[in-house]
């Protein structure tokens, strides 16, 4: 009989941990980080940078890294970073009631990427920075 509950637990656990950045592609391989790297290290003009963590949808990717100079900020390419220069970038703390400004924000400066990406992008600085 306590399974019953259990499993209903489960269930509903499970839907409420869906994010609009569960479709993403996320996955980058070393030799990804380090190409990139190289080539965001020259758009920023800095010495070196740390690939952190992307996002990718469609021919847009959103790219979180650490750099010597600054907080971390999300760069914007439509495109490969290696191949294409940022749109625009991205830094700082929001809350969860800011989610919609982020995405009119992301919408303007960011022109033509796609709805999934921005949506993502707009839940995770504002909900889950740290997933």
């Amino acid at each position: 009989m306590r399974a019953l509950p259990l499993v209903g637990l489960l269930l509903v656990s499970g839907v409420a941990a869906a994010s609009p950045c569960d479709s993403m592609r996320r996955d980058l391989s070393d030799s990804q980080r380090s190409v990139w790297a190289a080539a965001i290290a020259g758009q920023l003009n800095v010495r070196t940078v740390t690939v952190l963590q992307a996002f990718e949808s469609k021919d847009w990717k959103i790219v979180y890294v650490q750099t010597p100079n600054s907080d971390p900020p999300f760069l914007f390419f439509h495109g490969a970073p290696d191949r294409a220069h940022f749109v625009t970038l991205w830094s700082g703390g929001a809350r969860p009631e800011e989610e919609a400004s982020i995405r009119t924000w992301v919408i303007k400066d960011a022109p033509g990427i796609p709805s999934d990406l921005t949506k993502c992008f707009a839940w995770h600085v504002s909900n889950a920075r740290d997933l």
